[in-house]
């Protein structure tokens, strides 16, 4: 497979030179086995608050003031105003009727909390990425800015052949569901951030790296990272350490 989207060698050969006090040995191209996971998912995004809309929600938090009218005379302001505001908060799931009392829905409390907008969509298409090895989520950084090969197989116009580091063990099956039980899920699927999936169609993948071989530790260079990369280098050892236990 001919491809000029990945790093060429020398770019990789230059960039372990200049760094200090490393001697590298050897330039090692592979293609590291991933999971590519495509959901579609009821996604969860934050936006910036329309100010009154904040400064209500905020006040049935916290001011104990239920009612329209009470808000409309707390805040000094016309009972429509409140009324609209009302309509839309509840129309996105921000606030709720108990009888004639309002009240904060579980997604209005993370809003006023978080000082954004949270907002629910159904129906998104994306796609999760997790490492071949663990079955853990990768960053999404990597995940947006690294080359993704559908086939395990890379050469590039320099001649530089890519060569696959075994296949990829098997997804844990409830791999998608711990990534979104994780507080920091939107470290790893950006700021949509799955909150119910309804379907999934794992699909295998392969990530070029480069792993130098050095005097003392190895390095792994990739796309998504300009220097050598802390979380491709955990990969590939993980890699490493399991081709040599089976």
């Amino acid at each position: 497979m001919a491809e000029a989207a990945h790093l060429p060698m020398r770019e990789v050969v230059r960039r372990a030179g200049a760094l200090p006090g490393v001697r590298p040995r050897r330039f090692v191209p592979l293609l590291l086995p991933m999971w590519a996971v495509d959901v579609v998912a009821e996604v969860r995004e934050a936006h910036s608050y329309d100010v009154f809309d904040r400064y209500l929600s905020r006040a049935v938090a916290e001011t104990g003031l239920r009612r329209p009218a009470e808000l409309a005379a707390f805040f000094g302001v016309e009972p429509a105003l409140v009324t609209r505001a009302v309509r839309f908060l509840v129309g996105i799931g921000h606030l709720r009727y108990d009888g004639d009392n309002l009240a904060l829905t579980e997604l209005g409390h993370l809003s006023v909390a978080d000082g954004r907008r949270h907002v629910l969509t159904p129906g998104r298409r994306i796609t999760l990425r997790f490492d071949g090895c663990g079955g853990e989520p990768v960053p999404y950084a990597h995940a947006t800015h690294s080359v993704w090969l559908g086939e395990p197989a890379l050469t590039l116009p320099d001649g530089t052949v890519f060569d696959p580091v075994g296949p990829a063990h098997p997804l844990p099956p409830d791999a998608i569901e711990l990534l979104l039980s994780r507080p920091d899920a939107a470290d790893f699927t950006g700021p949509a951030v799955p909150v119910e999936v309804t379907a999934a169609v794992p699909r295998p993948v392969w990530l070029p790296v480069y792993a130098v071989e050095c005097e003392d530790e190895p390095l792994v260079f990739g796309w998504a990272v300009d220097g050598p990369d802390p979380y491709l280098r955990d990969v590939y050892d993980r890699h490493r350490g399991q081709s040599e236990a089976d």
